[in-house]
């Protein structure tokens, strides 16, 4: 397969999947979240994996978007798609789908509930399916490997030049990857959202994968990073932190709405206690004052 993007790293947007009043993928508002990365500053893209909420979307629907966010993006930045699935069957049948449609990159964790070596015979049979990049998800949830298994993956596999370490307590087992296959693997990611991002960075990430509709101002924070100025990373971080730790699958939904990405918030699954209230949203525009000097696209909008 070609090979568009020759080194990933630095902050790759998730995208949450947004939904019709009949609960169908809208793909046009699917696809103005893509836009919204390649136009706001951020370095990737990657759908759907726990924030695109892989598990509530049929297979057909699924390789249907992702034509239609390659198309949108169209070689702006590289799109990753996320694989992982219910069964190893169906995380390969998302790898050929990805081959043939020519995402740049996949993403995949074992399917919940299984175990080691199921785990790393999966991704053995991904470099196979693919062709391409891949990179190990490595969640706490989704039978998490250890960083010696990581190690003996990256051995086995060349086609495995990426990891997402995001085991609790994540900056240490980003230290524990880096130390082990940190010469072998081109970037290793953090998650959680960003929270934990400067510590990951001075670890040994050199990119992290949350949830877009921040992306923007955390691949500020990242370049700032990489220009060495660590204090003036550290304080947007800091003035971020309220409200990522806020984040939940609405308020992601919100958010993309407030900046003018997004006009529906409709849940295909109930989301119960998570359902954003009147004094939720007074809180996010109190805590969007410390950072909106630092917004250079798509402002937040009104409540």
């Amino acid at each position: 397969m070609s090979v568009r993007f020759d080194h990933f790293k630095g902050v790759f947007g998730l995208l949450p999947t947004p939904y019709t009043s009949d609960l169908e993928i809208s793909t046009p508002e699917l696809c103005a979240t893509a836009d919204f990365c390649c136009r706001s500053g951020q370095h990737g893209i990657v759908w759907p994996v726990m924030v695109g909420e892989f598990h509530l979307l049929g297979e057909a629907e699924r390789i249907h978007n992702l034509d239609a966010v390659l198309e949108t993006v169209n070689g702006r930045l590289p799109v990753v798609f996320g694989c992982s699935g219910l069964s190893v069957p169906q995380v390969l049948l998302f790898a050929r789908a990805a081959r043939k449609a020519g995402a740049d990159a996949i993403i995949a964790m074992p399917p919940v509930r299984t175990n080691a070596e199921v785990a790393m015979t999966m991704y053995r049979r991904l470099a196979d399916a693919f062709g391409g990049p891949i990179i190990v998800q490595n969640a706490a949830t989704y039978t998490p490997l250890t960083g010696e298994q990581i190690a003996s993956l990256v051995d086995q596999v060349p086609n495995i030049e990426y990891i997402k370490e995001e085991r609790p307590p994540g900056s240490k087992h980003i230290a524990e990857v880096y130390h082990l296959v940190g010469d072998r693997v081109k970037t290793i990611f953090g998650g959680y959202g960003g929270r934990f991002m400067p510590d990951e960075l001075r670890r040994g990430a050199n990119g992290c994968m949350p949830a877009c509709e921040m992306g923007d101002l955390l691949a500020k924070v990242i370049e700032r990073w990489w220009a060495g100025d660590h204090d003036g990373a550290r304080d947007l971080h800091r003035r971020l932190l309220p409200l990522i730790n806020l984040e939940t699958i609405p308020f992601m939904r919100y958010m993309l709405k407030r900046r003018g990405v997004v006009s529906a918030l409709v849940e295909r699954a109930q989301v119960g206690t998570e359902t954003l209230d009147e004094n939720d949203k007074h809180e996010i525009s109190i805590l969007l004052e410390a950072v909106a000097g630092d917004v250079t696209s798509y402002p937040f909008g009104a409540e």
